[in-house]
């Protein structure tokens, strides 16, 4: 999860009445660096104002199992100031060394590194353009689904074209991108890292929009289009324009999809299915290396 404006969004999180505590503990971390840095609050009353809010927001909080956590939050708080960053600037040297790779898998993957660097550099002055995010949420935030083969491969083919290089140590999976260029003419500014793989599409020429209720990046994919897919489940009176009828092939159950949709099953269905692909697999697998 990247927050570039850390105080504003901690603000946002104090207001809302559901939060997603998919990464409780950065959370906790970011919350605990606003009280210390904006509140002034330190010690004893920095872990109390901790334990309330997991108490009254966090449905599996239990005190014993996040004692040490919120210790350790509230420890390190005064420490490390927050982030409020408003966004980052792409110059045109970097677009165009890019746009020299002529692979668009590949250049969604340079530009997510090139914007986690240079927002690496912006919270540690001393970074010198590393980038230490794990692959899985460097791939997620470019939109990029791939087999953890593929990911070694397209690393290499960066570092093979001179655009990154690894760290030496072994155990150092960090990645230092090599083509930043501060110096050249500023192009494109980034202020929303939810989508990076669709930032770089949109600056392409492709037909994304941001979502009126939440500004994430979707692609356009009917002439109204307003919404993401999560805020228009929220909206019942918003019906995008194109939208077809769908009998699942499978259940018979009548549901709604996009009118570029190519659907033809239902969301329990296509799951039904695609466990039993992955076990078609499985079984041809364990055939080829029976000896």
């Amino acid at each position: 999860m990247i927050i570039l404006n850390e105080k504003d969004y901690v603000e946002q999180l104090l207001m809302s009445d559901q939060i997603d505590f998919s990464k409780p503990y950065q959370i906790l971390s970011i919350l605990a660096r606003y009280y210390c840095h904006i509140c002034g609050c330190n010690g004893e009353e920095l872990i109390k104002l901790l334990q309330d809010f997991m108490e009254h927001h966090y449905p599996r909080y239990n005190p014993m199992d996040w004692t040490n956590s919120i210790e350790t939050c509230a420890e390190r708080a005064s420490k490390y100031p927050l982030c409020q960053c408003d966004g980052i600037w792409i110059t045109v040297n970097e677009l165009d060394v890019i746009n020299q790779m002529k692979d668009k898998v590949l250049e969604r993957l340079a530009f997510t590194l090139l914007c986690l660097a240079k927002y690496h550099n912006f919270k540690n002055k001393n970074n010198q353009n590393w980038v230490n995010n794990p692959d899985s949420e460097i791939y997620r935030l470019a939109c990029i689904t791939t087999t953890s083969y593929d990911k070694d491969i397209r690393f290499h083919k960066l570092k093979e074209s001179g655009l990154i290089d690894f760290a030496k140590k072994i155990d150092n999976l960090s990645i230092k991108v090599l083509f930043i260029d501060d110096d050249s003419e500023k192009r494109l500014f980034i202020t929303d890292f939810r989508k990076l793989g669709y930032e770089w599409r949109r600056y392409k020429g492709e037909d994304y929009i941001r979502c009126t209720g939440c500004g994430i990046l979707v692609r356009r994919t009917s002439i109204n289009k307003k919404y993401c897919k999560d805020c228009a489940g929220k909206n019942p009176y918003y019906t995008p324009v194109g939208i077809k009828t769908i009998t699942c092939m499978d259940c018979g159950k009548i549901f709604n999809a996009d009118a570029a949709s190519r659907e033809c099953r239902c969301e329990s269905c296509k799951t039904s299915h695609r466990k039993e692909l992955q076990k078609m697999k499985m079984r041809r697998y364990r055939n080829k290396t029976t000896v």
